[in-house]
């Protein structure tokens, strides 16, 4: 039962997504044209979406939201962190495959290419050769014909990673069966540090994923949006796809850690 409410939100109920305005806009509808009665329901309910898709959509709500409400930039691991690590993981977060007349293209989500790009630069960073494990697999076949991990391979090397250090792991679909297909790798290589890279919403999952799995991580947050060019400083009131995209990404992630939690997933 909660499987099913939890797949129910995620495909259609996530606040922030198309489907979701869908879904309250014909409640609203419903509500005005229903009768008397109920039409300040549903006039109020109207207008409280309108005011909910704005605010996702400005970037000084979706800032806070991806960063857990933490002020300034997240901070990011140095040179000094990455001294005693033993292997590199970097989590997929999400690949959509498109094809036509028998050819076809994986395209990573914004956030899975910062996390690819974040784990190429913490290798760079370490005093030797680390291991790192690519992690993803195909979530739904009814967008995705690769897995995640072949896609953060492809990243990785385009970022100077060498595909001999790489390793894939293509059979999770979730965070939890991450931390449950790695956990036995980190354990039978022996390694003690090991750096697990997430955007910052999904961190305290990935963190409390692989505690139960009796592994403690050593977490290093991926930005959640791409470098500005050098003088631009974007308006933190003008909304954006962009914006509304990462506030509801953060909000799936908030609703995915109380999941694991009620099902006892977390360490």
């Amino acid at each position: 039962m909660l499987d099913a409410f939890a797949q129910l939100i995620k495909l259609y109920l996530l606040p922030g997504s198309p489907s979701f305005l869908l879904a309250a806009v014909t409640v609203a509808l419903g509500l005005l044209f229903l009768g008397r009665v109920l039409r300040p329901w549903g006039l109020a309910l109207l207008s409280g979406i309108v005011v909910l898709y704005w605010a996702l959509s400005l970037p000084a709500v979706a800032s806070p939201l991806a960063t857990r409400f933490r002020t300034g930039v997240v901070p990011r691991l140095t040179a000094a962190d990455v001294q005693r690590a033993d292997a590199i993981v970097v989590l997929g977060a999400g690949v959509v495959t498109h094809s036509l007349s028998g050819y076809s293209a994986s395209v990573p989500d914004s956030q899975t290419v910062f996390n690819a790009f974040e784990g190429a630069r913490l290798y760079h960073l370490a005093p030797v050769s680390l291991p790192v494990i690519a992690s993803g697999g195909i979530v739904n076949l009814a967008w995705q014909r690769e897995p995640e991990s072949g896609v953060i391979r492809d990243l990785l090397v385009r970022a100077g990673v060498p595909a001999d250090r790489i390793t894939l792991e293509s059979s999770s679909r979730t965070t939890h069966e991450q931390a449950v297909n790695l956990a036995p790798m980190i354990r039978e290589h022996g390694w003690t540090h090991v750096i697990v890279v997430a955007p910052s919403v999904q961190m305290p999952r990935a963190v409390g994923s692989f505690a139960a799995q009796g592994v403690h991580i050593v977490p290093a947050e991926a930005p959640y949006h791409s470098d500005l060019p050098p003088g631009e400083t974007p308006s933190r009131w003008a909304p954006s796809g962009d914006a509304l995209a990462v506030s509801t990404r953060a909000i799936y992630d908030y609703l995915a850690w109380a999941y694991y939690w009620m099902r006892g997933w977390l360490g």
